[in-house]
């Protein structure tokens, strides 16, 4: 049994037709369909059932594909480790954060990161479906709001913080010490769209306190929504610490009684090796919100 078959088998379990799975690897079908004859005459069973043009895995199937799974993982895992051995300071980390407001706060862990390790490439991968970024393996560190517990994923609480309704300086409700739900349902607000996990969140919110809000624009940027609200186009509800971020531009974060409130964590898969580089970001990254 060859590493290239399990890759080959693998894609095929993924991609459950033959022709896109030979079409992905960069090979032709008759020899994926080859390589995979040759893996089944090995194991003595059948891994696929061919029903028509319908390709669907056997038990034998399902349960190779877990154990192959393992074997890649583990093999990538030990030409990292050995990549950080012999290339110090060197590698790839690739980092899924949530998109249009964690990514402002990351900019000096990036900096302080980028003068421990000058020659490590970083990606920082905005995501809506970070969960399935880090299970699926594109990417190493997962960074969201806190997850349900799965064995497949190693888990790192390390921040917890409020929302606040953010006013032009000029608004009505600027003067105001704090702001109750039922006051929200009357504003006009700029907010994420739907689907955004800081949108889904403030949602959960307002149906739990009985209200309703309905945003006159919404757009995917944070850095829009807070030109929206200088202009005074409306008001928005944002994590309360962004306001060391947009203070500069002439708005106030008023706190919310009973406020919605995220817990931020960061995640990744417990079969995956951890490298140096990976181990000082989150170590960074703790550091950074704690202070």
């Amino acid at each position: 049994m060859e590493i290239r078959q399990l890759q080959y088998f693998l894609r095929l379990c993924k991609e459950l037709h033959f022709s896109e799975a030979a079409y992905k690897l960069g090979i032709s079908q008759p020899t994926l369909s080859q390589q995979i004859r040759v893996l089944e005459d090995e194991v003595g069973v059948p891994l696929f059932d061919r029903i028509g043009k319908k390709t669907v895995k056997t038990e034998a199937g399902e349960l190779l594909e877990h154990y192959a799974s393992q074997v890649i993982q583990q093999l990538e895992n030990a030409k990292n480790a050995i990549s950080d051995l012999t290339h110090l300071h060197t590698g790839h980390l690739r980092v899924a954060v949530l998109p249009s407001d964690l990514d402002y706060r990351l900019t000096p862990i990036l900096i302080s990161f980028h003068k421990e390790f000058p020659h490590t490439k970083v990606q920082v991968i905005p995501s809506i479906d970070i969960y399935n970024e880090v299970l699926d393996n594109k990417v190493d560190i997962g960074v969201g709001l806190g997850i349900h517990s799965d064995h497949r994923l190693h888990r790192i609480p390390f921040y917890t913080e409020t929302h606040s309704l953010y006013v032009n300086t000029e608004h009505d409700l600027a003067d105001k010490d704090i702001i109750v739900s039922e006051d929200l349902a009357k504003v006009p607000l700029v907010m994420f769209p739907k689907g955004f996990v800081g949108r889904d969140l403030v949602d959960r919110w307002c149906e739990d306190q009985g209200i309703l809000i309905h945003p006159l624009m919404e757009t995917g940027s944070a850095t829009s929504l807070f030109q929206l609200v200088k202009e005074g186009i409306g008001a928005t509800i944002q994590p309360s610490q962004l306001i060391e971020s947009f203070g500069s531009l002439g708005i106030r974060a008023i706190p919310i009684k009973h406020a919605p409130t995220r817990h931020l964590e960061m995640f990744y898969r417990v079969d995956k090796y951890v490298s140096p580089a990976a181990k000082a970001f989150i170590q960074k990254m703790e550091t950074f919100f704690k202070n």
